[in-house]
């Protein structure tokens, strides 16, 4: 750092900030707790011991290629002014923290803040936010619990980022509503994204790769996922309470263990997705119920999975090669209309508790409210769930391929090989319900579709 550029960033009566920023130790440069008003520029190795303190009418500037190592957990960089790390492709700025190191943390800091080709490696968060608009670009993070985290009413761009082997990349809380596209997140051990509190944000171009969640969504998010790759996650994308929100549009889920799991009153709109290979595609669990919609499934073990009273709409699909195409079980009554459901091994099959003659008899929304009432839940939407149910399961006027002509050979109340049913089980018994034996659904698929409907599958992009 030049003798010019000390006396242009540090106010003259600063006599405790000039002597530390002037003193040179083997492992960097030391500085003090604050900075003082106007620009600071680091240009050379720095060794954070302390805290520092970035008040508003400071702004730090980070050089290409400079070096930050945290030497302590307690050295957290605060920032009200701006920070400007303006690293280089080929020559980044490398933040090297440490166990328990808090990181950079914006509290309602001036606009202007950017962070350019840096890396981020070890520590418990890299990037905070309260309050504060600022851009993440081109940089690296990994080994971090949560490398960033948007605490309150932060609208960050994170823009071309990688994410490698952290615990959480983001973490999106009270009502922040960052721009998040076109990043890798790769090998995250808990989630990539996590968003509650009513936050949101467009997902955009994003590719997710062997974490064990790729997004993860608790209440409503009123935005769009839009045109990411989701592939070889254990989980795509878990969508928890969040009613008719997101739009889940044009993605594509391939090889996952699930693609995406709608739970407990979820019910997105999902539409012009692929899904390609994946152990389950879409997993639909206590009344979750998303609108299905010109998707492609293709070679799944199970395509669309529906759980304790889970009645998606299905329409204008195209749903091949899978093993089951279309699973119910626990009363669950999907629409399914207008889909071509070609090569697969099962097109439809219930489960043991697929059963209206057990809701009938027994019914299973007490049951559900009083395990609700066991977890001290609030769910009021509870309360609205169906009493009366129909033993059949509908899945007329939808197209069956060249299983249509053995449709139309078929006797009414012949079992077919398509569907697993109460023809092929009929009569079962549940622990706890005592000895009666009670009597599995019905699939109905008459009247079927003698050809196959022209619009499935994805759309062409708007």
């Amino acid at each position: 750092m030049s003798k010019r550029s000390l006396q242009n960033s540090i106010a003259p009566s600063c006599i405790l900030l000039v002597a530390c920023l002037f003193t040179f130790l083997c492992a960097g440069l030391a500085v003090a707790q604050n900075l003082p008003a106007g620009e600071t520029v680091w240009q050379e190795n720095v060794q954070l011991d302390q805290p520092l303190n970035i008040p508003r009418g400071s702004r730090l500037l980070v050089r290409p290629g400079v070096e930050i190592t945290v030497a302590s957990p307690s050295a957290k960089i605060t920032i009200s002014g701006i920070l400007a790390i303006e690293g280089r492709a080929k020559s980044p700025v490398v933040v090297t923290g440490i166990e328990g190191w808090q990181g950079i943390h914006f509290i309602e800091a001036e606009k202007g803040s950017v962070i350019r080709h840096a890396h981020f490696h070890n520590g418990e968060t890299a990037l905070s936010s309260v309050a504060t608009d600022f851009e993440v670009t081109d940089a690296h993070f990994s080994g971090w619990v949560t490398a960033i985290k948007l605490l309150r009413e932060s609208n960050p761009l994170i823009e071309r980022n990688r994410f490698e082997e952290n615990d959480m990349a983001i973490d999106n809380e009270m009502k922040s509503v960052p721009l998040i596209r076109d990043n890798l997140f790769k090998g995250q051990h808990k989630t990539a994204i996590l968003a509650s509190h009513n936050s949101r944000g467009e997902i955009r171009g994003n590719r997710f790769e062997g974490n064990e969640q790729g997004i993860g969504l608790l209440q409503t998010y009123q935005d769009r996922i839009v045109d990411n790759i989701f592939i070889e996650n254990r989980i795509g994308l878990y969508c928890n309470q969040t009613k008719n929100t997101p739009m889940i549009k044009g993605n594509r889920f391939e090889k996952n263990e699930v693609a995406i799991v709608n739970y407990a009153f979820a019910y997105p709109a999902i539409e012009d997705n692929s899904f390609i290979d994946n152990k389950m595609a879409v997993r639909n669990d206590q009344y979750g119920s998303p609108r299905l919609v010109y998707n492609l499934f293709r070679g799944n073990e199970t395509a669309i999975y529906n759980y304790r009273k889970s009645n998606p709409v299905i329409e204008n699909n195209r749903i091949e090669k899978s093993g089951v195409a279309l699973y119910c079980d626990y009363s669950s009554y999907p629409r399914v209309k207008q889909n071509n459901f070609s090569d697969n091994r099962l097109a439809v099959e219930l489960g043991i508790y697929q059963s209206a003659d057990w809701e009938k008899r027994s019914g299973s929304k007490k049951l559900m409210q009083k395990e609700a009432q066991a977890r001290n839940s609030r769910n009021t939407m509870l309360d609205r769930a169906p009493e009366t149910f129909n033993d059949i399961v509908d899945v007329s006027g939808n197209w069956w391929n060249d299983k249509t002509s053995t449709l139309q050979q078929a006797e009414k109340g012949q079992n077919l090989d398509l569907f697993y049913d109460r023809l092929d089980k009929e009569w079962v018994t549940y622990e706890g319900f005592g000895p009666e034996s009670y009597r599995i659904d019905l699939v109905g698929y008459r009247p079927w579709l003698e050809a196959p409907v022209a619009a499935v599958g994805p759309r062409e992009a708007q």
